[in-house]
């Protein structure tokens, strides 16, 4: 789905690359903590639409369309195409800022009626995608008065939600319209797509102005869109600002976000354009939750706090701003389980996989306030907690976070591991939930080479991988903190869990690991990518290691465009799924990362060229979510094959650019020992890399790797460490 997105921290808006949302039923709209406050925003020149000339959206908070009239015919006489010129700026702070700016460019003066119609259904993001239903609420009928309209909801939920838009011009006519609800319809297509959707019936309102311009003049008019929750404790915006105030405050953000990250130059443009959209990205989906900040997953449908997605995203970008894993972590121990609660598959010591704010979560008809059925949060969590310490040196972090590290720990031995023998599997127990609860969460991901799907409990490949690592990396810090005995503790059963994984996880016949096994029945026999993710855990043996290196870059698993989800010789492989021969950025991210941990420097380098290629091919050098798994076709198709609704920007895509760069640097702190190490292994396509303002503990240290060699350009007292 191809749409021009503007956010900032819980408000974004997604429009057609006009900037209108249009009547018709559409994904489009405003949205806040998971509730739709603007279903249509239309705007018309006497009764007919613009006409796109351009747009810029390189900035997430802010993007501008160009557009001008098509003929008009009026009461006046008529006014030649192409002769109205409408500038249409955007910018989210809190709110959502509009400004339209119409100058007339014929050599007489012209009149012509603007008309702005808007519609608020209030949805529940879960309507919207036909991912569930409930009781709803009721609209209030739209309040006008003078420059404002208000449109509010009571929710089933006990909440009143708001849209407020301001207008800085009071218009000469305002109709408020009957509504009609839209019909039953599929959801937006893809894995949130569950049933036919019946979304509510709006609230409906036109607003008019005449204008009358002379020749090359201009006028404007300015929407303050506002969302806001009462009684919840997220308000909106309850300041009076202007567009340009917005705007300053908003670019001086990011620049304190600049400040606050590592700065990357390369001497090869398109990854200097990725990092940058990186980073830009990263920043648009940070958003504050009480006292700390975390990214979360994607816009437009995961724009929420979600375990996994925002833990993965801690661990590329641990390098680059080490504040988001901080936030991650402490945001996912806050909510970690304490009951034993089947109807959100919570249990005591779990770490939640997605939080809701929405109608349908506050009234329980999804188990999403929050939801913990993802077998690997809980897992990721304790390998983020253990690699930020030991990266920043946080004692703070450490002493606030260890009892909730403990509780994770416990929940491997107590609960994840029910039937005892030894491996972390999941059995979903809410009605409600996911039926996968691995990263690749459709319900036909894990299926038998014959297409019977997989039943669980499952225990996926790289979960095994990832149980493997939290307790290794868990009993490294412990040691390091001076916590022996718990250190043996929690490495017991490390060594046994690897001897047995290797045996029972592989595949002879094809020289790598199952995809999964399912419990009391035996391996599922597909090759997928998620062994790959065990590259970067030590699970593996050196002579295993190699043939999955190798059998990631073979062609049937690696595209013209990065690693598959599934092999392309596979009989269930589909390039057009979700998660069966697709290609996910931030999967490759792992992948590589693991085989430059492992030594296997070539390929990862490989991969990464592969991204990178994909990137140069796609708007804003902006990675998807996920890309269809079709090679390239010189002459015919020269660019990844987008997935249609892929989220755009999504957080460990972005993060994707930034992970390649370190496994290319071979870039691992040790705030303790106050020592940053850099092991570079740069592709033929790279020359130069340099570095600023990289944080160990409290320090910053700055260097360039160029094909002579590391050149330190300030060590800010920090040992540098270079291996060849």
């Amino acid at each position: 789905m191809e749409y021009l997105v503007v956010s900032d921290n819980h408000t974004f808006i997604i429009s057609r690359h006009d900037g209108d949302i249009p009547v018709e039923d559409t994904p489009l709209g405003l949205y806040f903590y998971d509730t739709r406050h603007l279903s249509a925003l239309q705007v018309r020149l006497d009764g007919q639409p613009l006409e796109l000339l351009s747009w810029n959206d390189e900035h997430v908070y802010h993007a501008v369309c160009l557009l001008t009239n098509g003929a008009l015919r009026s009461a006046e006489g008529g006014i030649e195409r192409q002769t109205i010129a409408v500038r249409r700026e955007r910018v989210v702070r809190d709110a959502v800022f509009e400004r339209l700016t119409l100058t007339n460019y014929n050599r007489t003066p012209v009149a012509f009626d603007l008309t702005i119609e808007m519609a608020v259904d209030f949805a529940d993001i879960f309507l919207v995608r036909g991912f569930a239903g409930g009781p709803r609420g009721t609209i209030e009928p739209v309040d006008y008065q003078g420059d404002r309209l208000r449109f509010v909801y009571h929710g089933a939920d006990e909440v009143v939600r708001v849209t407020d838009i301001d207008l800085s011009a009071i218009p000469d006519t305002v109709d408020i319209l009957g509504a009609e609800a839209p019909p039953p319809s599929r959801g937006p297509q893809g894995e949130g797509s569950r049933r036919l959707r019946q979304l509510p019936t709006p609230a409906r309102a036109q607003v008019h102005w005449r204008v009358e311009l002379a020749p090359h003049a201009t006028w404007s008019v300015t929407l303050t869109m506002t969302p806001s929750i009462h009684a919840t404790g997220h308000p909106g915006s309850e300041r009076d600002l202007t567009f340009e105030q917005a705007l300053d405050e908003v670019r001086a953000s990011y620049q304190a976000w600049d400040d606050a990250t590592a700065m990357v130059m390369t001497d090869h443009p398109t990854l200097n354009r990725l990092l940058q959209r990186s980073s830009y990205d990263l920043r648009a989906l940070t958003a504050r939750f009480g006292d700390v900040l975390l990214p979360v997953a994607g816009i437009p449908w995961f724009a929420v706090p979600f375990g996994r997605d925002s833990l993965i995203t801690g661990l590329q970008t641990l390098w680059f701003h080490p504040d988001l894993a901080r936030g991650t972590l402490r945001y996912l121990a806050e909510h970690q389980g304490t009951q034993d609660n089947p109807w959100r598959d919570e249990q005591p010591g779990k770490i939640l996989h997605e939080m809701r704010f929405g109608e349908l979560a506050n009234t329980n008809s999804a188990p999403f306030n929050p939801y913990y059925g993802s077998i690997d949060s809980t897992l990721l969590f304790l390998m983020l907690f253990a690699t930020t310490v030991r990266w920043t040196g946080d004692q703070a972090l450490y002493h606030d976070l260890l009892p909730a590290a403990l509780l994770a720990l416990d929940w491997m031995d107590l609960y994840a591991d029910a039937d005892g023998d030894g491996y972390i599997a999941f059995e979903p127990r809410s009605s409600a939930g996911l039926r996968i609860q691995g990263w690749k969460d459709s319900r036909d991901s894990v299926v038998h080479p014959d297409g019977t799907l997989a039943t669980p409990p499952l225990a996926l490949v790289e979960v095994q991988a990832y149980a493997y690592a939290a307790r290794t990396w868990m009993a490294d810090l412990l040691e390091l903190m001076g916590d022996h005995n718990r250190a043996a503790e929690v490495r017991a059963g490390a060594a046994t869990l690897k001897e047995r994984f290797n045996v029972d996880f592989w595949l002879a016949e094809e020289g790598f690991y199952a995809q999964a096994i399912e419990v009391g029945k035996g391996p599922v026999r597909e090759v997928t990518s998620n062994p790959g993710h065990a590259l970067l855990c030590g699970i593996l043996t050196p002579e295993r290691a190699a043939q999955v290196a190798a059998r990631l870059v073979a062609p049937d698993m690696l595209s013209s465009w990065g690693v598959r989800t599934r092999s392309a010789a596979d009989p269930n492989y589909n390039p057009m799924s979700y998660h069966n021969g697709s290609v996910w950025p931030h999967d490759n991210s792992l992948i590589l990362w693991g085989l430059a941990r492992s030594g296997f420097r070539d390929q990862a380098n490989e991969i990464a060229g592969r991204l990178l290629e994909a990137a140069s091919h796609v708007h804003l050098c902006r990675l998807p979510e996920l890309m269809c798994g079709y090679d390239r076709e010189p002459g015919m198709f020269d660019s990844p094959v987008p997935y249609p609704v892929s989220c755009r920007p999504q957080a460990w895509a972005a993060g994707t650019g930034l992970l390649i760069v370190q496994s290319i640097l071979g870039l691992e702190v040790d705030a303790f020992a106050n020592t940053l190490r850099l092991a570079p292994h740069l592709p033929p396509w790279l020359s130069m890399v340099e570095v600023r303002n990289l944080r160990v503990g409290e320090r910053r240290v700055d260097f360039r790797v160029t094909r002579v060699g590391v050149e330190v350009l300030a060590d800010g007292g920090v040992t540098v460490q270079v291996e060849q």
